[in-house]
């Protein structure tokens, strides 16, 4: 009796389109998956926020894959709904930054209810925030978008050159690579010149180092154990310039509120110019620590 002929795809026969299909079918399953739990307002948006980004990733890196009229239209509604959840993962972020820099200072430092003043604040924004989230997932938009993603996950609109073999998938992460190393370059060409927009370049690299390391993520089927390696370095390259990031937009938010809380009776801008100061001192460090990137 002759034995059927197994269907089942070898490693060796998958297509490009089996394995951007599995990368964000698993982005999908996390971001529709999150809603009770944001509707909680559940320790989720982390999680929530990175699906978002590994899917606009995905369709940046692949666009030939797929259609590129549904491609940047789902982008469009994920940026909206990725926003949302940005706002309150960056005061999370802010908060634990800010507190954890003033329990170092000196008492001597912490001049005026500055503790109090600043869970105040930064527990009034994250709870507008998180308003807003969860006022969004009552929306006909978001209902849209929810239903584009189960769309996207049961018959993405793949291109007929989906069906390329799987390992096409290195042609775009070298694509994704060389796009970080140009980015990086000129991000430090413009730090180490004391462009003012150098910042922006940084955070442009950023992005771009996310891009890559999504890319590779993507494409482990093919690239075996040399991916966990790819993969380790990306992640402390976009924990270097997360940092910076991060310190960027603490800065602005030290000189903001020390500005308007330093002119109000019994209060006192004092030691937000001293939390000012660390995050500056801590920026000037960046081309140093980006040197082993360097092309």
């Amino acid at each position: 009796m002759s034995k059927k002929k197994s269907t089942k795809k070898t490693k060796t026969d998958k297509t490009l389109g089996d394995l951007v299909r599995a990368y964000l079918t698993e982005q999908i399953d996390v971001i529709l998956g999150a809603e009770p739990a944001l509707r909680d307002r559940g320790p989720v948006i982390h999680d929530t926020r990175v699906a978002c980004r590994r899917l606009r990733s995905t369709l940046r890196t692949y666009p030939e894959a797929v259609d590129t009229h549904r491609a940047a239209a789902l982008n469009e509604e994920v940026v909206w709904f990725a926003g949302l959840l940005g706002a309150v993962r960056d005061l999370e972020v802010l908060t634990d930054r800010l507190l954890a820099d003033l329990a170092e200072l000196p008492p001597d430092l912490v001049v005026g209810p500055v503790v109090a003043d600043l869970e105040q604040e930064l527990a009034t924004q994250q709870s507008a925030a998180w308003d807003a989230v969860v006022e969004a997932l009552d929306t006909d938009r978001y209902r849209r978008l929810a239903a584009e993603l189960d769309r996207w996950r049961s018959d993405p609109p793949f291109t007929e050159k989906a069906k390329a073999p799987a390992t096409k998938v290195k042609t775009f992460v070298k694509r994704a690579d060389k796009l970080l190393t140009k980015r990086l370059d000129r991000a430090i060409e413009a730090h180490l010149a004391d462009d003012p927009e150098a910042d922006v370049a940084l955070h442009s690299a950023r992005k771009a180092g996310k891009r890559a390391r999504y890319a590779v993520e993507l494409a482990a089927p093919v690239l075996g154990e040399k991916a966990d390696e790819i993969i380790a370095g990306r992640k402390e390259l976009q924990d270097i310039l997360g940092e910076h990031q991060d310190s960027i937009v603490a800065a602005a938010f030290l000189r903001s509120e020390g500005v308007r809380l330093g002119i109000r009776s019994g209060h006192n801008g004092f030691s937000y110019g001293v939390l000012y100061g660390r995050e500056v001192s801590r920026q000037a460090m960046i081309s140093e620590q980006l040197r082993p990137f360097l092309s």
